[in-house]
């Protein structure tokens, strides 16, 4: 659409300072992540406790809009492969997403009272469509300029670690800030709409503020023969290729583990909280907020780390811990006291950056290794195929926690307080908390034994490899 403006603009010379790609890398990140941290932690709660949705319908409306989602991305990763404009390959999609994610968490939690559950489902899931659109549009372009920014897989690496802050912040304003809004003025309706004005304000100005320091970023081109390629994306075509890359397999098996045991834990403890512990949404809130705080800590450690003992390393020791204290929910009770709250925040959120940071270190480097490989430009055809697995994991948490928790009998309501809860319904809660996250981190971590690519001797290979090629914008590579 936007392919003709730049054979009118001249070429820029400004370039992004390291600094400016940095914090630009950061507030990408934490813009969606506030997005979609807001609509994870409480959304399915929310269409259950407040719009009277039963909790196996909520997860089916949740994984379908994923599924959705999962298929739009390797099209949108494909296309902004190919795209061209004054302003690159990236950031006009970056800007797309930034007002459609905000205008879905709005529509969500202001969704109107029309009368009919049938309306209302209806009325959510196009909310949550709008929403996972918008995620999609910021997140693939976002973690393909990342990709695209250094040959240095240490500056990838500090790169990753200014996405997992901005992850971590963004999770701090999507979840702590609404949890903690939400026991101060209560759990209705008129509350939830408040947070959704509130969080989307922040999405629509961390991505304004992205593309206004990442417009002189470097960028590269794809190659002549590729962008010719314009018309219809082969999806079929892109997954066989890119599946081809062996350390990509590995990663995104992994990767499909670790988001099935992080999305059923994220979504289950706004209820677990709730119903098990018997606690307000305010400890959910610090529960947040701690996690957030030693996630930050400690990722100079972690940075640190994956430096000398390595990113492999470091990504199964944080999978190992991160599962072992999701295991010790089931020392929890009602009466938790803060201390217990509050040691399992710290520990999960130290765990949570390692996971973060290293799951995504790798994956630029498998990213990479496709180029020396084949010599093409793919990294948003690769982020697509990443988000489709990363999609299609939640969709399967989300729709088997709904299921779960409509089978062994929850109850749904329309006035936002808790409601009573059977002894099948508390328990079935506890081991979408405790157990089954535990044993999915288990299986990332045995996969990761199948990992073998060398980042050392993929920069070697890599060096002669480079395509000089100009950016069709005028900027250099």
């Amino acid at each position: 659409m936007a392919s003709t403006l730049h054979s009118i603009t001249r070429p820029r010379i400004a370039r992004s300072g390291p600094w400016s790609i940095r914090i630009g890398s950061l507030l990408i990140p934490l813009a969606h992540a506030a997005g979609q941290n807001v609509v994870t932690v409480l959304g399915l709660r929310f269409m259950t406790d407040s719009l009277a949705i039963s909790a196996g319908t909520a997860g089916l409306i949740f994984a379908l809009v994923k599924i959705y989602d999962g298929f739009l991305d390797p099209t949108v990763g494909a296309w902004s492969d190919r795209f061209q404009s004054r302003w690159g390959r990236r950031l006009p999609f970056l800007f797309a997403g930034g007002l459609a994610m905000p205008l879905g968490v709005v529509m969500l939690f202001g969704a109107p009272d029309v009368g009919s559950i049938l309306l209302t489902e209806i009325f959510v899931t196009l909310a949550l469509v709008i929403h996972a659109s918008g995620y999609t549009l910021m997140t693939i372009p976002g973690f393909a300029m990342v990709v695209e920014s250094s040959t240095d897989p240490d500056e990838r690496a500090r790169l990753m670690a200014w996405r997992t802050y901005g992850n971590a912040i963004g999770a701090l304003l999507g979840s702590t800030l609404p949890t903690w809004l939400l026991g101060m003025i209560g759990p209705g309706r008129q509350s939830h709409l408040i947070l959704a004005a509130l969080v989307g304000a922040i999405v629509f100005g961390a991505t304004l503020a992205a593309v206004r320091l990442l417009r002189d970023a470097p960028r590269t081109a794809p190659r002549a023969d590729i962008a010719e390629r314009r018309g219809h994306v082969n999806l079929w075509q892109q997954l066989t290729s890119i599946w081809a890359n062996r350390p990509f397999q590995v990663l995104a098996i992994a990767h499909v583990f670790l988001l099935f045991g992080t999305v059923i834990g994220s979504a289950t403890l706004a209820y677990f909280t709730r119903v098990v512990l018997k606690v307000g949404d305010a400890m959910l809130g610090t529960y947040f907020m701690l996690s957030t705080v030693a996630m930050v800590i400690a990722m100079p450690v972690w940075v640190f780390a994956a430096r000398h003992i390595g990113r492999k390393a470091c990504y199964m020791i944080a999978l190992a811990v991160y599962g072992i204290n999701h295991m010790s929910w089931l020392l929890a009770g009602a009466g938790e006291g803060i201390f217990g709250v509050s040691a399992r925040a710290l520990v999960g959120g130290f765990a949570g950056g390692g996971m973060i940071l290293c799951a995504y270190a790798l994956l630029s480097d498998a990213v990479r290794y496709d180029f020396v490989r084949s010599g093409e430009r793919r990294e948003g055809a690769f982020a697509g195929i990443t988000t489709l697995l990363d999609k299609l994991s939640s969709a399967a948490a989300l729709a088997a926690l709904g299921a779960f928790l409509s089978a062994m009998g929850y109850v749904s309501s329309a006035g936002g307080a808790a409601q009573a809860q059977g002894a099948r319904a508390e328990w079935a809660i506890m081991m979408c908390e405790s157990v089954i996250p535990a044993l999915a981190m288990a299986g990332a971590f045995i996969t990761m034994f199948f990992y073998r690519l060398d980042a050392d001797a993929l920069v070697a290979e890599e060096m002669p490899a480079l395509d000089p090629a100009p950016d069709p914008t005028g900027e250099p590579t």
